[in-house]
């Protein structure tokens, strides 16, 4: 896409566009660039330390790639047209591309530009599921606008700012003065996603800036708390893009990583960066702090060029040695013998910790059966689909189910809310469409509640909502469950992507990565089956396309973590492939027809294959679909018959 095509994408999103210098353009500078940048050189000679002429051009450009080059103040109450929009990148099509936040854009950037700030946020209560953009020292998350008036404000210990009314952000693929690019999180682009609601938190400090208020209590402790654990970190921690930088050289991405800093050492500019992740490889591994001292020293002496001053490399080992125990946990207490086979533990696995749980109930007889009657104790299932392919309704579907078999389920919607799920449910049950219930047009609302499958179902599944991390599901939901119903909930996510850790990265590859080996290791933990749904690259539901595993967006992961894949589209078979078919949302809308595909079943957990469904988007059901037995052509007769 060309630039006018790309600012004018952000404008149909209803972004108040306007054009900003680029590196490029100042390559060529006009004479009044050129008056405002002798002016900067005047200031530099006048100061006791005067820097160097090249550092001052730098700053200079740094600066000036984040200013606009027209008069932009009437776009921070109204939109740009499409003629200006174009004019502006017709003209100057280096320019980068400008965001103009606040009221105008209905957008709250809160700009992220150290460690610090990073930590700060997560502590504060972290960012949901939004629009993201990597900079060239942080991040970009992209918010809606609050409601309330919120000026920009620069906090520059902590350095994270705000772009609310009468500022700006430079959006991808601009190009920052230092020759980074700004680039959408993978997953998280303003055509991915919408931006998301401000969280408390955030309304919260927004709402003291605006006041002109100072930190709070919370702020305040958690503030002094990064800035003596973090700030010497910060100091060394480059930026994220380049850490993904160094791990894409190699094909094994972490271990040789390590292999190649310890080996070849670094360059000059990223000592601090390479320093920082061998002390926390290290200390993870368990190794003595005496011990990682030690080897850091030697490599730094050996291997680094020039070698960083042994004074700065320990107030990043400190730091790193001090946030790391922090994340420590207790090793768990075992004895070798408990490692041992016995018969009893034999007889235990195979009778007893036996579980399959049925969830065909009047719909699904024939996807139970390809799944070998139920899903299976400590497996992760992993469902996919095209868009409007039906995925929340079948798992909606299935929870009901097993609820009816009198067993609990833990649904994790970030999608739909409780009162969409209720109302599919609702619409099921009682043969009222789900308009009926959206539209407030059903009379005996009382009737359907007290219907006895209504009744047995809500006592028995539990909808979330709220933004938990994994690591506290166990102790808050699946134990008060357990020992509310006698067993373990299934537990069904909607969806994946959604979900956080207590360890945040914006990394969202290794985010995903991290969550997914999570939800194994619990499934295994609670023999219980996991289910969850995640989405397919945008490219994978093209008609036309080949189904895969490789269309899901953790492809590669998944592949390894989960027991069970399965990917819901309008398909047809060629050469032994599913493809989609051309107007797929068509014939989905018209006659509900769908295909559930399973291209991966181990362990127990069915065969692979495609089974014909069919989506009641009126009554918010998924159907087994009979399908009509291929007629065989009659043989020729042979002549010596």
């Amino acid at each position: 896409m060309t630039k006018v095509e790309i600012a004018l994408s952000y404008l149909e999103k209803g972004f108040s566009v306007i054009p900003l210098y680029s590196p490029e353009m100042l390559k060529r500078p006009s004479p009044t660039i050129k008056e405002e940048y002798q002016k900067e050189l005047t200031k530099n000679k006048a100061l006791k330390e005067p820097l160097a002429e090249k550092e001052v051009l730098q700053k200079f450009i740094t600066q000036k790639c984040k200013q606009p080059f027209i008069g932009w103040k009437k776009y921070q109450h109204q939109l740009p047209t499409r003629e200006e929009v174009t004019h502006w990148f017709t003209k100057n099509p280096t320019a980068n591309i400008g965001i103009i936040t606040g009221a105008a854009s209905n957008l709250v950037v809160f700009d992220l530009d150290s460690p610090a700030a990073v930590h700060f946020a997560e502590e504060m209560g972290g960012f949901p599921d939004t629009v993201k953009v990597k900079t060239g020292r942080g991040y970009h998350i992209y918010m809606k606008y609050p409601g309330f008036e919120v000026r920009d404000d620069v906090n520059r210990k902590l350095k994270l700012d705000i772009r609310a009314d009468g500022g700006q952000v430079a959006a991808p693929p601009s190009i920052h003065g230092s020759g980074h690019q700004y680039e959408w999180v993978e997953g998280a682009s303003i055509f991915d996603i919408e931006p998301a609601e401000c969280s408390q938190w955030m309304i919260d400090y927004l709402k003291d800036i605006a006041n002109g208020k100072n930190l709070t209590e919370k702020e305040k402790e958690l503030f002094n708390e990064i800035g003596g654990i973090l700030e010497p970190v910060e100091k060394t921690v480059n930026t994220v893009n380049e850490i993904r930088h160094e791990e894409a050289k190699t094909q094994d991405k972490k271990q040789t990583e390590y292999e190649d800093l310890l080996q070849n050492g670094c360059s000059d500019g990223n000592r601090n960066d390479s320093a920082t992740r061998l002390i926390g490889h290290f200390l993870k591994t368990g190794m003595k702090e005496t011990e990682v001292w030690e080897i850091i020293k030697t490599w730094n002496e050996k291997k680094v060029k020039p070698p960083l001053g042994e004074d700065e490399l320990k107030k990043t080992f400190d730091s790193i040695k001090t946030a790391e125990k922090k994340t420590q946990t207790t090793t768990p207490k075992f004895t070798v013998e408990s490692l041992l086979d016995n018969f009893d533990r034999t007889i235990s696995e195979y009778q007893q910790n036996y579980v399959r749980i049925s969830f065909a109930g009047d719909n699904l007889t024939n996807l139970e059966n390809q799944m070998n009657g139920g899903f299976s104790g400590g497996r992760f299932y992993l469902f996919g689909g095209i868009p409007s392919s039906g995925k929340t309704v079948l798992l909606n579907n299935i929870a009901d189910n097993i609820c009816l078999e009198d067993y609990p389920v833990l649904f994790f919607s970030y999608d739909d809310g409780r009162a969409e799920l209720r109302y599919r449910t609702f619409s099921r049950f009682s043969g009222q469409t789900i308009e009926d219930f959206n539209l407030r047009t059903v009379k005996d609302i009382r009737g359907v509640w007290n219907n006895t499958n209504v009744q047995q179902i809500i006592s028995r599944k539990y909808v979330v909502q709220q933004m938990i991390p994994l690591e506290k599901w166990t102790e808050l939901l699946i134990n008060p469950i357990k020992q509310k119903h006698g067993n373990a909930p299934v537990i069904i996510i909607d969806y994946l992507r959604k979900l956080r850790t207590e360890r945040s990265t914006f990394d969202e590859r290794l985010r995903v990565d991290d969550i997914l080996s999570k939800l194994t290791e619990m499934a295994k933990y609670h023999n219980i089956p996991i289910i969850a749904i995640s989405e397919l690259a945008r490219d994978s539901y093209k008609s036309g396309q080949r189904l895969s595993m490789a269309s899901f967006k953790e492809s590669g992961t998944i592949e390894y973590e989960a027991s069970w894949l399965g990917i819901l589209g309008a398909v047809e078979e060629k050469d032994g492939d599913f493809e989609i078919k051309e107007d797929w949302d068509s014939i989905i809308e018209h006659d509900g027809n769908v295909d559930l595909i399973i291209f991966k079943a181990k362990r127990g957990t069915g065969v692979t294959g495609r089974i014909p469904l069919k989506v009641d988007k009126n009554l918010m059901t998924v159907s087994d679909r009979p399908v009509e037995p291929k007629s065989e052509k009659k043989k020729k007769p042979s002549q010596f018959e």
